[in-house]
């Protein structure tokens, strides 16, 4: 990482890298204004949700007039959608994407970490975060909250790192697993007090616009939804790459129950609760863990992944191994579904076999075991905030 940054030193620059995340939104908004209409879905999805919110049409049916797929996400997520709804459809879609891109770099900014090493993880993941926000994609903001969490935890705000995770979990409902981390820290009962009034408030808001009535009938569709809707076919997973490579198809609970395990073991090492490091590859864990072990995850929701893996690798010692996994992530799962992999390659080998998961699951486990049973877990020398 070091002779990165001593060969293109204008890269370890705050600015410099506002200036290009800032670009990377403008080029996959014209790219989308470009494509026309088709390519707006995923924004229409979430823009038109604020108009059926209001008048009382079920966000969870299809409605072919307004987009293609389904909304799958809570009515609050549909109220906070309004100021998106209320702008042009061009700048929507710009404010929405700058949302996706900024968010991730202010939390990650946030972090006790050396300039140096927040440099390079949002590098590392800005190629991964051009491809969430090329299809208007949330998961930038979702990375962003989950790690906003984390820094707010470890600067004692519990009350802003309950309201992230609470938008997170109204955002998309694993978001909420970060809320582990409260054991880690003090002030436990003001943050769940915190939570669990925010969490209410957050719930609540779109009466405003619907009616008691109204939202409960959007609670129970959105769960009824969730309770029926089965993973789509170019979803990578844990669970899809097993069914790809071994045919071995099973209930999602004989992978998840076996995961949440093992994501909650580490937190029997209560020595570690008070070492940074152990607390950051912690994190790390989870970012990972939502994503390979989520049945219904998306190429684009591979950023919250590669977040994880980025911040893992501040925690390697191990030179050879860090820099081949790093290298590894980054060919299979962040280059492979780019134009710079034949279209052959992708759609009959990448895709099928799901490999873009691979070299996550790969990397989860390794971080799972050194978290588990590793000694004197620490950041890099040069990783550290004071370098």
């Amino acid at each position: 990482m070091n002779r990165l940054f001593e060969k293109y030193k204008w890269l370890d620059n705050v600015r410099n890298l506002t200036f290009i995340f800032v670009g990377l939104v403008v080029i996959a908004t014209i790219h989308r204004l470009w494509l026309g209409n088709q390519s707006f879905n995923n924004f229409s999805i979430f823009r038109f949700s604020f108009f059926n919110l209001i008048h009382g049409n079920d966000l969870y049916i299809l409605h072919p007039d307004q987009y293609n797929d389904l909304y799958k996400y809570s009515p609050t997520f549909a109220f906070l959608m309004a100021p998106f709804y209320a702008m042009p459809r061009w700048m929507g879609l710009f404010v929405f994407n700058l949302l996706n891109a900024l968010v991730p770099f202010w939390a990650i900014n946030r972090l006790n970490i050396s300039s140096k090493a927040k440099s390079f993880i949002l590098i590392f993941i800005a190629i991964e975060l051009l491809s969430s926000i090329q299809n208007a994609q949330s998961n930038g903001i979702m990375a962003g909250l989950m790690i906003a969490a984390f820094a707010s935890f470890e600067r004692k705000e519990v009350v802003w790192a309950a309201l992230f995770i609470c938008l997170g979990f109204y955002l998309k409902i694993f978001g909420a697993a970060v809320g582990i981390l409260f054991l880690f820290y003090d002030k436990k009962l003001k943050f769940i007090l915190s939570a669990i009034v925010i969490g209410i408030i957050l719930g609540a808001l779109p009466i405003l616009v619907t009616g008691v009535d109204g939202l409960i009938f959007q609670y129970k569709s959105w769960l009824h939804l969730l309770a029926n809707d089965p993973a789509h076919e170019l979803n990578f997973s844990i669970m899809t790459l097993t069914q790809r490579w071994f045919h071995f198809t099973c209930p999602d609970s004989w992978y998840l129950i076996p995961g949440i395990i093992l994501l909650l073991l580490p937190l029997v090492r209560l020595r570690e609760w008070k070492n940074f490091s152990f607390r950051l590859l912690y994190l790390a864990t989870i970012l990972v863990w939502v994503v390979i072990f989520n049945h219904k995850a998306e190429s684009p929701t591979f950023v919250i992944a590669v977040c994880g893996v980025g911040i893992w690798s501040l925690t390697e010692e191990n030179k050879m191994l860090r820099i081949f996994m790093l290298w590894f992530v980054f060919v299979f799962t962040i280059l492979s579904p780019t134009d710079l992999f034949p279209p052959y390659v992708r759609h009959e080998i990448w895709q099928p076999y799901c490999l873009k998961v691979l070299p996550c699951i790969i990397v989860w486990g390794m971080m799972t075991w050194k978290i588990l049973l590793g000694r004197n877990i620490s950041l890099l020398p040069e990783e550290k905030a004071n370098a």
